[in-house]
């Protein structure tokens, strides 16, 4: 085997066993939300132990299931991130309440 072709396969190699975890990681699927279901005190622990891009999605899923109820069609990125704030602060008052129902209640302005 050439030179050329062992640095090739060892190349080829070192990025398979690099990529391996990365690859491992990505197919790990979340677990499921059931919005009906689960409290304001499990919600914002979900939150806390989210990554940013797990948090933004299910605030992002909440603000489309919102949207859908009342008809709104515009994604407005302000009112998104005060709605947010708003969610929790209230899901910090009141942890008991189903999240969905404190979501209706906070809505998006």
């Amino acid at each position: 085997m050439t030179a050329l072709v062992r640095c090739l396969v060892c190349t080829a190699v070192l990025l398979l066993a690099a990529a391996g975890p990365a690859l491992a990681k990505k197919q790990q699927q979340p677990q499921d939300i059931d919005f009906g279901a689960i409290t304001c005190k499990e919600f914002v622990l979900e939150i806390a132990d989210a990554d940013e891009e797990s948090a933004g999605i299910i605030l992002m899923w909440l603000d489309g299931y919102l949207s859908g109820v009342s008809g709104d069609t515009k994604l407005n990125w302000k009112n998104l991130e005060g709605f947010s704030g708003a969610l929790l602060d209230v899901c910090a008052k009141k942890p008991g309440k189903k999240v969905l129902d404190v979501a209706k209640e906070v809505g998006i302005n």
